[in-house]
């Protein structure tokens, strides 16, 4: 059975950290951050699961992907309460601070430590680029509904800069350095375990970095995302794991996503690619499935 809902502006709605009204509910971000709580607290309050599952699937004439794996809705885990569905959506404590580059150019970046964070304790790092233009309200949206209350268990610090992904294309270069040379004086992080993440344009903007700097990196999440470059860009981040991320409405995103894979192997990158079953362009995708992902793959940073 598929469960259909719809929260209005008139009704209870959570009212996000550091705000006293919720965001206009026109914001994509925001519908999309109610539609991950309104789900998970769905599956916890049915005591069992709203399933995802494996398998392959090939897509008819210019939107093939050839055999991908897919997953199927969004998963909450058996036994979890409603309580701790509506919390893992709900976004952690944070901080804004600016980051100046290149001509005077100033970015406004989100700064959220975890639960357990220390001064000495070394915490992996997630570098998340949001949707769209990267106004700070799809900056924090994009936060709330993948990583929040969950990265911070898990102990992870998570860096949201207000910035266009695409716009990384000509202004990585600055961009990183101004960025983490802030970060090594004021986080404590763990330089062999950072990761670069996005969705759409944000996505878009992971594959900018990872050319401008790849030694900075040591995985990758771009749901969706994708690269035109230069192959010979990439090379120097082989074998270093990649998820790539695309819905199976999003047939725009389709051909992108199956040359972003052709262009990896062609520099040496293997990733994981994941058709997301009925859904489109903003993926409902469960924060503890990311953070699985990631906790396997910077096991071995």
């Amino acid at each position: 059975m598929v469960w259909v809902f719809r929260i209005t502006p008139g009704g209870k709605t959570a009212v996000p950290n550091n705000s006293t009204q919720p965001p206009a509910w026109n914001n994509l971000a925001w519908r999309g951050t109610v539609l991950v709580a309104g789900l998970l607290a769905m599956a916890g309050a049915s005591g069992g699961a709203i399933p995802w599952s494996q398998g392959s699937s090939r897509f008819a004439g210019s939107s093939r992907l050839a055999g991908i794996s897919t997953l199927a809705g969004i998963s909450s885990p058996p036994g979890s309460s409603l309580g701790t569905a509506l919390e893992s959506a709900q976004q952690a404590d944070y901080e804004w601070v600016s980051i100046t580059y290149g001509t005077g150019i100033e970015v406004d970046v989100a700064i959220f430590k975890p639960e357990s964070y220390s001064d000495s304790g070394n915490h992996p790092l997630i570098l998340a680029l949001p949707w769209g233009r990267g106004t700070p309200d799809l900056t924090l949206g994009m936060v709330d509904a993948y990583w929040g209350r969950e990265a911070s268990r898990r102990g992870y610090v998570v860096v949201a800069p207000s910035i266009r992904g695409s716009s990384l294309a000509t202004e990585a270069d600055e961009f990183l350095p101004a960025l983490f040379s802030w970060l090594d004086e004021n986080v404590s992080y763990d330089p062999s375990r950072v990761v670069a993440a996005g969705a759409s344009a944000g996505g878009i903007g992971v594959f900018h970095v990872l050319a401008s700097a790849p030694a900075r990196f040591a995985a990758a999440i771009a749901m969706p995302g994708g690269y035109s470059g230069p192959v010979e860009a990439l090379e120097p981040f082989a074998p270093k794991p990649v998820w790539l991320m695309v819905g199976e409405m999003d047939s725009g995103w389709h051909a992108r996503t199956e040359a972003t894979r052709t262009t990896l192997e062609a520099a040496g990158i293997t990733p994981r690619v994941n058709m997301i079953r009925g859904q489109g362009h903003v993926l409902r995708v469960d924060p503890r499935m990311l953070m699985d992902w990631l906790d396997e793959a910077l096991g071995g940073a």
